[in-house]
């Protein structure tokens, strides 16, 4: 249906062709807000609201109304016209008409363009203000239009629409009791949307990269690249639908999920509500709910890839030409590649006296300037990760005997240090059991640890704290890991009670 049709009010859009308009405009917004506040707006507070407003942006008078420009001439007698039509003598209207701009002018404008219903009078005998659910729409989305951020709204859609689809699924849901409303109707509207989405998304694009070939020199083209908080908007709303690994996994849920419903016997009761709301024949609802499925089934398979795609090949452009663009003028429009190329072929072709020369002289002309910063990671705080009230307690649990040999071998394997002096103290101690001497050859050396042992307690055997004294002997011990001497190892208390026995058997001689 025609957007005239419906309205069935010619003079419905003339207050924005007035010259007037924005007032118009706030004033109907701050009508509507009213509405909202008050259970019922009568006339005499609409007017105050209008008059404080007037009031506050000092618009008594035509001279400060006047936007000052030649195609408001032509505005103002209409919009004089207007009102002088409307006018009844003596009213407030008439006397508006020839000059000042009052609260009584624009309520009798608002009620002849549609945007206010015919006067009714309420309980206590006063006019009553009611703002047209047309008007009321179409504001809405004028304010919605106009102070719309652009962040986030793609996967919002998105996230929109996989809700729907999951709650569509449960059974005891309560969309399932008008499928057609509360689930095919909001799906299309936020398919709709995105794809409008897409679109801006493509035209920013085009904007930026006829932004960025307009500049000329490299300080206006670095404020754009720093200080344009629509390109870190635009960017980052674009990356995160991109890269966020949940909105391939939710628009393919959403895909399998509508291909069921519309199998299902969802389907029946969808075409069903939408003969009986759109007063339609069942084939036509039929047609209707079949040709939402397939716009959705298809934008989600293959439009909503090629956006993307598309848009990903304009962004490495938009990249490629800010690269080109930064080079030129940093250049000075010169190509430094060529240039150089150049040179260095023609001093190759120099002299080894001349080259010298030419390339010390080159030196004296550039200048290298080492350039570090400091990176995100340098002062990120880290996190701790919540346990979200799940048991962190140790459990509790036996080990076998094999169990704590293993452990216990690979604490051994991964200590700092493996032949420590306690170490090899403990090794020999194991090797003399009750013995207070031994030789190496009377012990099988069986693995290439044990003869390091051996090699670290000759190593030791100089120092107070180790606990046994090690004696070299001539012979030599074939092992099958290596060739070692033979040694006596001996307790250092054996070995003194040894030598005091010694001396005493030499005095009594």
């Amino acid at each position: 249906m025609n957007i005239f049709d419906y309205l069935k009010n010619e003079s419905f859009f003339k207050p924005f062709t007035f010259k007037y308009r924005r007032i118009y405009y706030d004033c109907i917004q701050i009508l509507i807000d009213k509405t909202k506040e008050l259970p019922v707006l009568y006339e005499a507070d609409a007017k105050d609201s209008i008059t404080i407003y007037l009031k506050n942006m000092e618009l008594q008078n035509a001279g400060k109304l006047s936007e000052g420009t030649e195609a408001d001439s032509g505005m103002e007698e209409a919009e004089a016209g207007a009102l002088r039509d409307k006018a009844e003598p003596g009213s407030d209207t008439a006397e508006a008409s020839g000059g000042d701009l009052q609260a009584a002018s624009v309520i009798s404008l608002f009620r002849d363009c549609g945007w206010l219903l015919p006067r009714e009078i309420g309980r206590n005998g006063e006019y009553v203000v009611n703002v047209s659910m047309d008007c009321r729409r179409i504001m809405d989305f004028l304010r919605k239009l106009t102070e719309k951020s652009g962040e986030g709204m793609m996967s919002n859609r998105i996230f929109s629409m996989y809700e729907i689809v999951r709650s569509a699924m449960d059974e005891e849901s309560v969309r399932r009791e008008r499928p057609y409303t509360n689930i095919l109707v909001p799906l299309v509207d936020n398919e709709t949307e995105l794809k409008n989405e897409l679109t801006d998304l493509k035209e920013n694009i085009s904007t930026i990269m006829k932004a960025v070939i307009a500049f000329q020199d490299i300080n206006s083209f670095g404020q754009f690249i720093m200080k344009d908080e629509m390109l870190d908007r635009f960017f980052s709303e674009y990356f995160f639908v991109k890269n966020n690994g949940l909105i391939p996994t939710q628009i393919s849920f959403i895909r399998n999920k509508l291909r069921a419903l519309r199998q299902g016997e969802m389907f029946g009761k969808m075409v069903a509500e939408c003969a009986e709301n759109l007063q339609m024949a069942e084939d036509a609802a039929r047609q209707r709910v079949e040709g939402d499925f397939a716009e959705l089934v298809h934008f989600l398979s293959v439009e909503y890839e090629d956006n993307m795609e598309l848009v990903d090949r304009r962004i490495n452009t938009y990249y490629n030409l800010a690269n080109t663009r930064i080079m030129l003028m940093a250049s000075n429009g010169v190509r430094l590649e060529s240039a150089i190329n150049d040179f260095l072929n023609v001093v190759a072709q120099l002299p080894e006296e001349e080259q010298e020369t030419a390339m010390e002289k080159t030196e004296g002309c550039i200048r290298i300037v080492s350039q570090k910063y400091v990176g995100y990671k340098s002062f990120e705080k880290t996190k701790r990760l919540k346990n979200e009230g799940e048991n962190i307690g140790l459990t509790v649990a036996e080990l076998s005997e094999e169990e704590k040999a293993a452990k216990t071998r690979e604490l051994f394997a991964h200590a700092p240090n493996r032949y420590s002096v306690e170490r090899v103290a403990d090794f020999l101690k194991m090797q003399l059991g009750n013995d207070t001497e031994i030789q190496l050859k009377e012990r099988r050396i069986r693995t290439k640890e044990e003869a390091i042992m051996y090699a670290a307690a000759v190593l030791y055997a100089g120092n107070a704290e180790f606990p046994y004294q090690i004696e070299l002997l001539r012979e030599v011990v074939k092992a099958d890991i290596a060739d070692i001497s033979n040694m006596r190892i001996t307790k250092k208390q054996a070995a003194k009670s040894k030598r005091k026995k010694g001396s005493l058997a030499n005095e009594k001689k």
